[in-house]
């Protein structure tokens, strides 16, 4: 809190923050019969706010075959292996394979190595997936199928599919396997349970959630009843999709309460740089006439907009092509002409990977918050590969939205990216190069300080929802929502903040993790 002069200690009374300030005013504060803890040196921050989850999925991914860094003919090893294990027919699932190490993805690979089995592989983006034959039987693909609206299905040169399928083409086969676990309450909370233990690790106190469906936040209020929740979570439900009635119909919240809340509603404008789907005004690099694939006309778009002005309600768009940004912002500002309260509703875009210099002073004038994600700094050699060196150094332009006055968040998109850790997406955002440090940064002059960083992650995303006056930074009346770290980030070298370490993870007053270090 920079109203307050450095701090030597904090008094925590309850779930909220009473007192900061120096050591000997805070004993008396504290009296007699507190519990006190020195942390000998270690440095305090409030807890990470993360702008951008998918918690089910997080907890799905990181119970499967992992496939990131693996080549094509790693990953048919392990998927034949996988095969062995499974009895004919039943589905055989994967995720985070990526085309700079396997480069040439096809069906046949698949088909050998599990010829009696469906096989369904999500490509790290979470935007394409890699099936077999047998899977595309059974979602009734075929050399007659069209591409859904928004999305592709990639052809040989006698017009087969050749086994991967873009962003709509995906089908309902990943939601499916979601309705399952969900189905099955000790699934359902073996996930969650997965998910929050990476939060606690990870320092993550807050999150903003793409939880879609109410058998989650049932779940999660439980949790927060029996006091075993150790994470925030503001709920967003999928708009235009039958998930948003099942949770608008099904679930109820408490606008006083701090622990589960409902939030905005979640729109796709586009897809991903990865699978060539996101929306862009120029072609990729390396698909010629290729732009991506709109999920919605500019004419859709404004509809939607417009109807959330109206309603007052707070919507964001999923967003990473230039052409999606220009769009949305086309929308908001005919929007904002006929309803002047628009810009206080916080319209927000999810990742901008790319845009438009003119579009940047836009976002602001608009009051459009952007919610960004360090993580997709992560290999500058792809995006120059996608996009063509020129417009890779002008990717990611991040730190001139920020000092343009954009409101701006910091998160993960956890699992679409591999690492969701917030130290080191602070790194990423700060050096801008790769995790081993041996590519980038493409524009150092996007670099962020390491406090405006840790702003974005704390104070940033608690604007982004709406709960800047009860969380995002350590000052009294706040929650008690805090983590220590091993050092200073905000003094050590910008290469070493990837390898600081969470010491301790508090929310709402309560120790939910604790190393072994202090």
């Amino acid at each position: 809190d920079n109203s307050i002069t450095k701090p030597e200690a904090i008094v925590v009374k309850g779930s909220r923050i009473l007192f900061l300030g120096k050591l000997q005013e805070a004993l008396i504060k504290a009296g007699d019969t507190a519990i006190k803890i020195n942390l000998k040196g270690k440095t305090l921050i409030p807890g990470f706010n993360d702008n951008h989850t998918h918690t089910l999925a997080a907890g799905s991914f990181y119970s499967e075959i992992i496939l990131w860094n693996k080549t094509c003919e790693d990953i048919a090893l392990i998927i034949n292996e996988e095969a062995k294990k499974k009895k004919p027919g039943e589905l055989i699932t994967g995720n985070s394979w990526d085309y700079p190490t396997c480069p040439k993805p096809h069906k046949s690979i698949l088909d050998k190595a599990a010829p009696d089995n469906p096989v369904f592989l999500t490509q790290y983006s979470g935007h394409a997936a890699w099936v077999n034959s047998k899977m595309l039987d059974e979602m009734g693909i075929s050399k007659d199928t069209p591409d859904p609206k928004g999305g592709q299905i990639i052809r040989d040169e006698n017009g087969e599919p050749n086994g991967i399928l873009r962003d709509t083409a995906m089908g309902t086969s990943e939601y499916g396997k979601f309705i399952k676990q969900i189905l099955s309450p000790d699934t359902h909370k073996k996930l969650i349970n997965k998910a929050l233990t990476l939060y606690q690790e990870a320092g993550i106190t807050s999150v903003q959630d793409n939880t879609w469906e109410p058998f989650t936040v049932r779940l999660l209020k439980k949790y927060r009843d029996s006091q075993e929740l150790s994470c925030r979570f503001t709920c967003w439900p999928l708009g235009d999709s039958p998930l948003y009635y099942a949770f608008t119909w099904f679930t109820s919240f408490d606008n006083h309460d701090t622990w589960v809340r409902k939030g905005l509603v979640k729109y796709f404008s586009d897809g991903a740089f990865s699978t060539r789907t996101a929306w862009l005004s120029k072609e990729y690099a390396d698909e010629p006439g290729n732009v991506g694939s709109p999920r919605y006309t500019p004419e859709e778009l404004e509809k939607i907009v417009l109807h959330a002005a109206k309603d007052k309600q707070q919507i964001t768009f999923h967003a990473i092509g230039d052409r999606a940004v220009t769009e949305i912002l086309n929308a908001v500002q005919k929007a904002q002409n006929l309803h002047p309260w628009t810009k206080e509703l916080r319209f927000r875009m999810e990742h901008i990977q790319i845009i438009h210099p003119d579009d940047i002073q836009r976002m602001k004038k608009l009051g459009i918050v952007a919610c960004v994600q360090p993580f997709t700094l992560c290999n500058p050699q792809k995006d120059i590969t996608l996009l063509g060196k020129d417009r890779a150094i002008h990717a990611y332009t991040f730190y001139s939205l920020f000092k343009a006055g954009v409101p701006m968040a910091f998160g993960s998109d956890i699992p679409a990216e591999v690492d969701y850790q917030p130290l080191l997406g602070i790194y990423y955002a700060v050096t801008r190069k790769s995790k081993n440090g041996t590519m980038g940064p493409l524009n150092s002059k996007e670099g962020f300080t390491p406090y405006d960083a840790l702003y974005c992650y704390t104070m940033g995303s608690a604007y982004a929802e709406f709960m800047e006056h009860q969380k995002g930074s350590l000052s009294k009346g706040k929650v008690a929502d805090m983590v220590v770290l091993s050092h200073d980030i905000l003094s050590i070298s910008p290469d070493k903040i990837k390898d600081v370490k969470v010491i301790m993870t508090i929310v709402g007053g309560r120790i939910v993790y604790k190393n072994d270090i202090l």
